[in-house]
This record gives structure tokens, C-alpha cells and sequence, in this order.
């Protein structure tokens, strides 16, 4: 009985591990890989910086089949940060076994953790991603310099977040697979992502630091930057092993 026991955990555990997705993040600026503080960017407005800082969060993913069925995983939140490359490794566990076709999570915090004050781990408020004055969380944050920013030493600071109705600054993203998903006790699987900071101020809504060289409240600014960043994700590549 005991080793009939341990054979069924064994097996347990084995599935357990073998339904888990891996994600790999890179981030890149115009599709040049990024490089906090030293490389020099120019956005379509015709400004150049660089970066210092870059990071936001994710959450709330779910997968879904060829036929639209869509499974959400199990809730969990994660903040990506260029400056930790641990941070870009994520892994979605209990992930149903099936094959999935599209990816689907949603940048920042939702509403209802954003309404429930200050929590721990990834949404520590020691991570500086929350506004104890404005009561909320920042979804995402880019910091940086440049000459066209009027700012006390030329800085560059977005800070979108917040949730103060109608400005909604959380975003859902669904990403179409290049190919098929495979997840199961036989299949160690992974998406490689690559997010584009330049879709910041490139998007939709075009940025230029002479005007706006940063937004640190909710408002039309953060939504229409929200509504850019939206689209800055693509998957380079699904491994199937």
C-alpha cells in the first residue's frame, strides 16, 4: 500500500510539473534589444533618450483553442522588470492539457486587488508600483532622460496606473501562436515573448516629450499611453519538447 501510494504521488507530481508554461520575456526598443541607461532611442516625434528604468505588471492569462474555448489559469501576478532577468522567466502553472492557439493575459492589476489597498509578493508596495496618495496600483512605468524634456534634469517618467472611472488603465492583450501550443504530462512547453517599448509613444497616440514628458496620474495622457503599450507584445517563438 505505501508503495502504491508513492507511485500515484510520483505520478501526480510528474503531471503536475509537465502542464506548466514557461514564458520568456525579452524587451526591446524599436526592435533593437533594450539597454538600460547607455543606448540612445529616438521616437517618432523625432526625440531622443534612453531608458533607466522599465517595468509593469501581468496578470490574468488564459489560453485558448483553435475552436475559442478559452481556460483561465490560475490567478496569479507577476512584475516584469528589465533590471531582473529573473523576472522574465515566468511560469503559468496547472495549465489544462490541450493544444492552444492563442495567449491571452492583461497588463497591470485588475480592479478589484487595485480597490483592496496595498498586498504582498509581487504586489509589494516595496517595489515602488503603488500610490499610497492615489490609492492604486501603477500597471506600468518607464523612466528615463532627454533633451526635449523640460523636467528637472531632463527626466522622462510615465506612470500608468490608477483607476479612477471613466480612466481605466488596465489592458487586455490576445496574441494569435505562430503554431500550436501543446501542453500535457508529455509536453515541457514554452512561449518566448518580446515586448517593444517604443510602442509606448510610436502607437495610435503619438508621443512627443517636448509636450508630455511624463504622466504620474490617471487621466486622458495615461489611457491614450495604456491604449499604445497594449500592442507592444509578440510571440517569437513556441517550444514544444
Amino acid at each position: 500500500m505505501n508503495r502504491l501510494l508513492i507511485l500515484i504521488f510520483l505520478f501526480m507530481a510528474s503531471g503536475t510539473a509537465a502542464q506548466q508554461v514557461q514564458l520568456e520575456i525579452s524587451h526591446v526598443v524599436a526592435g533593437q534589444p533594450m539597454q538600460l541607461r547607455t543606448a540612445t532611442y529616438t521616437n517618432a516625434a523625432g526625440d531622443t533618450f534612453n531608458i533607466t528604468l522599465f517595468k509593469y505588471y501581468l496578470s490574468n492569462f488564459s489560453l485558448v483553442t483553435a475552436d475559442g474555448k478559452k481556460t483561465a489559469l490560475t490567478p496569479a501576478y507577476f512584475l516584469v522588470n528589465e533590471d531582473s532577468v529573473a523576472s522574465k522567466k515566468i511560469l503559468l502553472s496547472q495549465c489544462p492539457e490541450g493544444e492552444y492557439t492563442q495567449l491571452s493575459f492583461m497588463i497591470g492589476v485588475d480592479s478589484v486587488l487595485n480597490f483592496s489597498g496595498p498586498q504582498d509578493g509581487a504586489l509589494d508596495p516595496l517595489h515602488g508600483m503603488f500610490w499610497t496618495w492615489n490609492s492604486g496600483y501603477i500597471m506600468a512605468k518607464l523612466e528615463g532622460t532627454s533633451p526635449s524634456s523640460r523636467l528637472p534634469n531632463h527626466m522622462l517618467q510615465f506612470h500608468i496606473g490608477g483607476y479612477r472611472a471613466p480612466h481605466v488603465t488596465q489592458r487586455m492583450v490576445t496574441l494569435t501562436l505562430p503554431s500550436p501550443l501543446r501542453t500535457g504530462p508529455q509536453h515541457k512547453s514554452q512561449v518566448v515573448l518580446q515586448a517593444d517599448a517604443m510602442a509606448w509613444f510610436n502607437g495610435a497616440n503619438q508621443v512627443s516629450f517636448r509636450q508630455m514628458p511624463g504622466f504620474m496620474t490617471p487621466g486622458t495622457p495615461a489611457d491614450r499611453i495604456a491604449d499604445n503599450y497594449q500592442h507592444m507584445f509578440s510571440v517569437k517563438k513556441i517550444v514544444n519538447q
